[in-house]
């Protein structure tokens, strides 16, 4: 997993994303080739779960419309210093990274190059046009899935059921909910359609609770972790019962929320 990703897309999306992979990254259970799918089990990612998680930092711009050099040197490169508090990485995420100016990216970019082995970084931004060249070469782009329109009124009803109630279903419910989901399974697009429509709306779920000054529900959070994966099968032509199974198997046992 490269140190330094750029994540562009919707807000939303780029947030939950981040959260998700700046709570795999210091899972103590986490495969290493799969930092999207945390345990939701371990010391680190119960204490991520309460929004004080001493090893991940979110940025902020202490200007009305940039995020400058101050900033960077001192929300980034000043913690760069020291080792993790407790884990094993620290992990700064950049909200709205298309506000960094030329002169903060510039002053990035050593930290970026010659990285210390326990740091990660996570750029969020809606595309990426905003960021120098020698910042695009140095991080690895990562276009988020955007908003889904929903045409079939019967798909969109689907998908809005689910996000409400599927941590109210037992087991038996949620096979019940597969043979839901094979109203879909003769169209692999449909399918994924659906996931980036339940996808959207945690995102969006996670949004309003973060403008509040909440933190998110950690189930959200995780959910979207779990329906990243199910899409990753599905993209690479997995199996789609099993991958389908035990998704909602998960999300209906709070699994993920444990």
């Amino acid at each position: 997993m490269s140190h330094a990703q750029i994540l562009v897309g919707e807000p939303d999306n780029i947030r939950a994303l981040a959260n998700v992979l700046a709570k795999g990254i210091n899972c103590l259970n986490a495969d290493e080739s799969n930092k999207e799918n945390p345990c939701g089990k371990c010391i680190s990612c119960k204490v991520f779960k309460t929004g004080n998680h001493p090893d991940t930092f979110y940025v902020t711009k202490s200007k009305q419309n940039s995020i400058g050099v101050d900033d960077v040197r001192d929300q980034i490169i000043a913690p760069m210093a020291t080792k993790p508090y407790g884990y094993t990485h620290k992990v700064f995420i950049i909200d709205k990274a298309e506000t960094l100016t030329p002169a903060a990216q510039s002053a990035l970019l050593k930290t970026i190059e010659e990285p210390a082995p326990y740091g990660f970084f996570l750029f969020l931004a809606p595309n990426e046009h905003s960021f120098l060249p020698t910042i695009l070469s140095r991080c690895h782009l990562r276009k988020v899935m955007g908003s889904i329109k929903v045409e079939n009124p019967d798909l969109k009803e689907f998908a809005a059921d689910i996000v409400e109630n599927i941590y109210k279903l037992d087991i038996m419910d949620a096979f019940a909910l597969y043979r839901k989901f094979e109203t879909f399974k003769d169209s692999k697009e449909t399918l994924l359609e659906l996931l980036d429509s339940i996808y959207h709306a945690y995102g969006g779920k996670i949004s309003t609770t973060s403008k509040a000054g909440q933190a998110p529900q950690a189930e959200w959070l995780d959910a979207i972790s779990v329906i990243t994966h199910t899409k990753n099968i599905l993209s690479r032509n997995g199996n789609t019962q099993l991958a389908l199974e035990l998704m909602l198997t998960k999300l209906a046992r709070n699994e993920v929320a444990q």
